[in-house]
């Protein structure tokens, strides 16, 4: 399973699309292997976000927010999503991994970015 989780400093971002880099880690048998940082190309080569994600085989993200949009073209591509992901990126993949990641559903309706 390949995983990616949009960064901000080494924290989840605040939007999926809208982030520097991605922390994209593949797991088996519930750990993780290997981790590495891609650069966002935005909209240009690889596509938009979510395309780009599909195509570096990506199965999951684990965002903040992500808007419906977005959330269009993951499911078009195969790849599932939980939003509501807060706090250091890294922690946020251990704890969905061990099955104790807390979501957060504050400021997702608000802020003008239609994430909810």
């Amino acid at each position: 399973m390949r995983i990616a989780i949009p960064l901000a400093d080494g924290d989840v971002a605040p939007h999926v699309g809208h982030c520097r880099s991605y922390l994209i880690a593949d797991v088996e048998d519930g750990k993780v292997v290997h981790t590495e940082e891609v650069a966002n190309p935005g909209h240009g080569p690889g596509g938009p976000p979510p395309v780009f994600l599909a195509n570096q085989g990506v199965n999951l993200v684990l965002a903040w927010g992500i808007p419906q949009h977005a959330r269009e073209l993951f499911r078009r591509h195969g790849v599932e999503y939980i939003v509501g992901c807060h706090g250091e990126a890294r922690r946020v993949l251990q704890d969905y991994l061990a099955g104790t990641l807390k979501l957060t559903d504050q400021g997702l309706e608000g802020d003008g970015c239609s994430c909810h």
